[in-house]
C-alpha cells in the first residue's frame, strides 16, 4: 500500500518538473498537502480527523489537474484512494 507521505512527495516532484502549471492549482495542492500532513499528525496523536473532507478536496483538485497535467491528476487520485483506505 502506498504511504501517504510518499505520494505527496511524488506529487511535489512532478509539479516541480512540470512547466506551465497554473499558480492557483499549485496553491490549492499546497493547501491540501498541508491539511493532509496536519491530519496525519493528529492521527498519530490519536486525535479526531476529517478524512471525508480531505478526500473531497483531493478528488476536486485531481479533476482540475487531469486536463492539462494528467500524471499529477493520477497521483492525486491515488492520494484520494489512500485517504479512503484510512477509514472513510
Amino acid at each position: 500500500m502506498d504511504n501517504i507521505d510518499d505520494v505527496l512527495d511524488q506529487i511535489h516532484t512532478h509539479i516541480a518538473k512540470t512547466d506551465n502549471i497554473d499558480p492557483s492549482l499549485q496553491k490549492d495542492f499546497h493547501e491540501l498537502d498541508k491539511n493532509i500532513r496536519a491530519m496525519n499528525e493528529v492521527k498519530k496523536n490519536n486525535g479526531a480527523m476529517d478524512l471525508a473532507e480531505l478526500d473531497r478536496q483531493a478528488r476536486l483538485l485531481a479533476a482540475k489537474f487531469e486536463t492539462k497535467h494528467p500524471r499529477i491528476g493520477e497521483l492525486i487520485v491515488r492520494l484520494s484512494g489512500i485517504l479512503q483506505g484510512m477509514g472513510i
